[in-house]
């Protein structure tokens, strides 16, 4: 797989997860904040957990530019599809910043150590 789909493409699927899983408890009608809050943060954190491994990437500055581009794709799909069903003020909640933050830091966990 190369690396602009890497890039790109790895942050189109978290973005993805998180999408489905939210269609998912709009679908069933789940109005619980805290449950819906809580399942789409571990989806997302989980994916780009296991994204990360599977880059099998040694530094963290190599880490932070595949996570840094992830969130960058994840602000652009929010903008460009989530404020038609949401409006902007999507952008104002503290819990979706700091989603984006742990996007940014969770794949440095999966940073192989040279030995």
């Amino acid at each position: 797989m190369n690396k602009y789909c890497k890039l790109f493409g790895y942050g189109g699927v978290i973005w993805g997860v998180a999408f489905i899983v939210i269609s998912i408890f709009i679908g069933f009608k789940v109005t619980s904040q805290i449950i819906t809050q809580g399942i789409t943060t571990l989806a997302v954190l989980i994916t780009a957990f296991l994204l990360a491994r599977s880059l099998n990437v040694s530094t963290v500055k190599e880490m932070l530019k595949y996570s840094f581009s992830w969130v960058i794709v994840g602000l652009i799909l929010d903008a460009v599809v989530t404020t038609r069903f949401t409006g902007w003020s999507f952008f104002s909640h503290w819990y979706i910043w700091l989603s984006y933050a742990l996007i940014l830091v969770i794949p440095l966990l999966a940073v192989k150590k040279e030995r």
